[in-house]
């Protein structure tokens, strides 16, 4: 069985969990920090907590200096929040974040984002290399090109890809189930169904920052 290099990374967080989560409280400030899953860091403190997409790359942690979700306690349970990511917090948990992944001796650093504001258009080219990676795991799921869909675009503005032209409604949740698990530190998915332009059909995006459907039926698939 060949292992794809994304499936690799995968591994390799889930085992690297283990190790990080004994240093998971750090002193006076009672905050704690765990490697919940494969893309996901959690961040709690007091009542509050956030998860942080975050990834394996060249033996490097890679964090994106924005969190994907923020939940707070109320009562017994935990119940997720629309929220600001605000200057303070980002000063005071950024470096907390950072000090937990270098805890077991790997390097890590905060994700380069070109375009924090998204005010301009911002071009990342490792996306190609994705948009490859993404063909191979759908083409494993049974997934073809020019079968199941019609082409895969670059999403550079919300860093992350889009399956266009997917005829069979069918298809849609093999689509969604394969890229979530092939890009687990991608938090945010889309679905749209277009008429009457290029690539008709069904489209499903998975991407790393927040953005919207634009026209036509959207349905969250976060």
């Amino acid at each position: 069985m060949i292992v794809s290099p994304l499936n690799a990374l995968s591994f390799l967080a889930s085992n690297m969990q283990t190790h990080l989560a004994v240093m998971s409280l750090f002193g006076r400030d009672q905050f704690h920090v765990t490697l919940d899953y494969p893309g996901r860091l959690i961040y709690r403190e007091g009542n509050c907590e956030f998860t942080f997409p975050v990834y394996e790359s060249n033996r490097e942690w890679i964090l994106v200096d924005a969190p994907s979700l923020k939940r707070i306690r109320l009562f017994f349970g935990w119940y997720r929040v629309p929220f600001r990511f605000g200057a303070a917090e980002r000063r005071r948990i950024l470096p907390r974040l950072i000090e937990y992944l270098k805890s077991d001796r790997t390097q890590a650093r905060v994700f380069d984002r070109g375009d924090t504001d998204c005010r301009s258009f911002s071009f990342y080219p490792e996306l190609f290399d994705q948009r490859a990676d993404a063909t191979d795991v759908l083409d494993d799921a049974g997934i073809e090109w020019l079968t199941s869909y019609t082409t895969i675009d670059l999403l550079h503005e919300e860093y992350g890809l889009e399956v266009c032209g997917i005829q069979q409604e069918s298809d849609l949740d093999t689509i969604a189930e394969t890229l979530r698990e092939a890009f687990p530190h991608w938090h945010h998915s889309r679905v749209c169904f277009k008429k009457g332009e290029r690539d008709p059909g069904w489209k499903f995006a998975i991407y790393m920052f927040r953005g919207d459907c634009g026209s036509g039926r959207s349905i969250d698939a976060d």
